[in-house]
């Protein structure tokens, strides 16, 4: 943590990555949890939007099993929250 010359302080991301977990752990809203830290709670949120994006779950596999009886033209047919459909022929 560093004083900046207009008094305000920097702090590093791994320094925001540790506020962030002991927010989490808390169980207090951001408004609460800033106020207790002495934080302010634009910049708290821009770090905790920050590192949720970049350690958030990225794509996961999911296993589709194959299908016993082939009853159409598609042996798999998944509908994706895009809206994108993915058909695979058997």
């Amino acid at each position: 943590m560093q004083l900046n010359s207009n008094g305000t302080v920097q702090r590093s991301a791994a320094q925001w990555r540790e506020i962030i977990a002991r927010y989490r752990q808390s169980g207090l809203g951001s408004q609460q949890f800033c106020e207790a830290e002495g934080l302010v709670r634009r910049t708290f949120e821009k770090w905790e939007r920050r590192l949720r994006w970049k350690d958030g779950p990225k794509g996961k596999f999911v296993e589709v099993p194959r299908p016993q009886v082939v009853s159409g033209p598609w042996a798999v047919e998944v509908d994706l929250p895009n809206g994108v459909r993915l058909r695979v022929r058997g």
